[in-house]
Formats: structure tokens, sequence, C-alpha cells
């Protein structure tokens, strides 16, 4: 998104919490220092967040702020201001409050309830608009918050399609080459049907499927639960785990599997998202397994990309991957339309242009700003 912004003309300064050791921005950035310890690695963004805003705030003298949920507070006192002459959106890709995991809340869960209203709220009153990742969420803080619509804009995620495209070629070869190799990277947590796909596997026995989960876990050992699940199934030989890895290695793996699978609970959450991870196996020209809603037809429509389930009962990922396997010699002619559906709404470029838009409509109403 930052460089497509740059391609379009546009002066941008980006801030990021901590150093990037690693380099894999590859960008420069505005560096906000941070204590790595509970409670005061958000006191010290908060304080050190600000300083930093106001530094470059005042320097810079930008036309358009974005914050996110969590720096939504630098703004004051700037958003008092009768005469800004400056645009100030939040940038809320996601809800970070969990409903349908809150059965029984913790304070934290409470806490972090109450503070997403609170933000949401300054947002409506004294700020100038909201941008978030899906329809489906755009619509729900809508009707839950009063938000009016032309405040609300929708950019989704994206896919560098240079990195991640379908004419490329990789030398990676997993340990068991002819095996039928199921794909999902990312966070590992009990959210994303990670169990019961490990409890479908156990129902195909003559079947040489494996599957490849890249990724750790946050703040939880819910890999090390997930591999003595297998282990207690008896089918930890289909499993193989890579650690979380740079972005620049994953396409290889990707291309080395056969489908890629994304058996998630349809809740709310999931409704309000668009996984990246989605369209970088649409990219690379991958069927995904994934369930039927909303999140996922709103992007793979009904395309031969998808392969729906209904729900993520262990017995129905099992089908639907004895499905893909009789089918492994069709996978690739059907996956070329994820990438054409890729190439056409999900680039950068495209989300670039549909933040932009959004922000000359904002200026357009508020008459005062010029980009």
């Amino acid at each position: 998104m930052y460089n497509e912004l740059l391609n379009m003309g546009i002066d941008v300064k980006l801030a990021i919490c901590g150093n990037d050791t690693s380099r894999i921005l590859d960008i420069p950035y505005v560096k906000v220092p941070i204590v790595r310890i509970k409670y005061l690695r958000i006191l010290t963004f908060w304080i050190n967040g600000y300083l930093k805003f106001l530094c470059n705030y005042l320097s810079f003298k930008p036309n358009v702020v974005i914050f996110d949920i969590y720096s939504i507070w630098f703004s004051f006192p700037f958003a008092f201001l009768p005469k800004r002459k400056c645009i100030f959106i939040v940038d809320n890709r996601t809800p970070i409050y969990k409903e349908a995991f809150c059965k029984h809340p913790s304070l934290m869960d409470r806490a972090i309830k109450l503070y997403t209203k609170i933000a949401y709220l300054y947002c409506k009153y004294f700020l100038d608009g909201m941008t978030v990742i899906t329809e489906h969420y755009k619509n729900s803080i809508c009707d839950n918050y009063g938000f009016k619509e032309e405040k609300m804009g929708v950019w989704s995620s994206g896919v560098n399609i240079e990195c991640f495209n379908i004419s490329m070629t990789t030398e990676k070869k997993l340990s068991q080459e002819d095996r039928f190799v199921l794909i999902q990277h990312g966070e590992i947590s009990h959210d994303r049907g990670l169990f019961e796909t490990v409890n479908a596997l156990r129902l195909l026995p003559d079947i040489p499927v494996t599957l490849l989960l890249i990724g750790d876990s946050v703040n939880s050992n819910t890999k090390d639960e997930l591999r003595n699940h297998a282990e207690r199934l008896g089918v930890s030989r289909n499993l193989i785990f890579k650690p979380r890895m740079p972005y620049n290695e994953i396409p290889g793996y990707i291309m080395q599997s056969d489908c890629a699978i994304m058996a998630y609970p349809n809740i709310e959450y999931w409704n309000n998202n668009n996984p990246i991870k989605l369209l970088e196996y649409m990219s690379l020209g991958k069927v995904i397994i994934c369930t039927d809603m909303w999140t996922f037809r709103d992007v793979l429509k009904n395309s031969n990309s998808a392969c729906y389930i209904k729900d993520n009962d262990p017995s129905t990922i099992a089908n639907a991957i004895r499905y893909c396997y009789e089918n492994r010699f069709k996978l690739k002619l059907w996956g070329k339309e994820g990438f054409e559906i890729v190439k056409n709404r999900f680039t950068w470029k495209k989300q670039a242009e549909e933040l932009v838009n959004f922000i000359y409509k904002l200026c357009k109403n508020k008459n005062f700003c010029n980009l």
C-alpha cells in the first residue's frame, strides 16, 4: 500500500513500532520505540507514539492522517480545532473484540469491548471518517454505532502479484513428494479450523494427505496443543510444521502444495475479515477448501477456485479433502480463476485507489483539503 500510494504521487510517512531488524520493510519509516514488557508495551507506545506524532505532524503538515484504533488518541487535541486543515481517519482493519469467543468474558475481554465502543464513538463525533476491510464490517458498524455511510470507507486486503504470481516456479521440495499436500499459513490458533482439520485427517486413512502449517502461536501454546492432539489421534505423520518465516519465502511453499485449506468457523469475526492468505493462495492458482460464509463468497463468488464446505465439522472437511484429491489433476485448471479475480480486484494498486477515492470524497465534503 505504501509503495502504491507513492506511485500515485502521494507523499507518505509511515510509523512503525520498534525496529525492523530483519529489514523486511525495506522502506523509510518513523520508528516508535516501545518496551516489550507486559503493560509497559502499550504505555510506552502511547507516550512515545504521541511524541513522535506531534513532531511529525507539526513538521510534515499532512493533509491526511490515518490512525489505527490504538493510536486514535494521538489526534487529541487537534481533532477539536475549528480551523483544522487535515483529515483524520481511523483505519480499523478488523474487530479487536472477538464476540464469538467471549461467552464467558474475562475482565480483559470487557475492557477491550468498552475500549472499542469508546474509540468508535470518539471517531464518530470528533474525527472525519473510518475505513475497514469489508462491506460486512462497514454495515455492522453503521448499524450498531449509527455511523453515516459516507463517513465509512472500505479497502480490502491485497496481494503483491509480483511476489505471488501463478506463473512463478519454485525449487522448494517437501520431504514427502508423493503426498497430497494441504497448506495453511499464518497464526496457529483455535479459531481457524485447524483442530477440526486434524480431526478430519483421521477420517482419511486411505489418502496420502499431508497438512503443511507455517506459522506460530501468538501469546499461547496452541501450536504444541495441536501437535499433541495430532499425536493422540495417530496422524502426527500427516503434519509438517514450519516456523514463521519471511514474507518472500511463503510463495515457494504455497506453490509446492496441491490445495489450500481454510476451514474457518462461520462467525461474525471472520465475516468482518478478509484474510490476506486467501488472496495469496488465489494469486498462486490454488483451489481453497473454505467454509461457505460471507467473507469467502464475497471474494471467490462461484469460481472453481473455491471448494465450499457447509460447516467445519471434521466429516465435512474430510469429504472436501477427498473430493479435491480425487480431482487433483483438475486443480491447476480450476485455480487459474482465482488469479484472474485477484488481478482484477485485489492488487495493492486497486486497494490504494479505493483508499484515495474515499479520502477525496471526505475532502470534498469538508471543502478544505487538497491532495
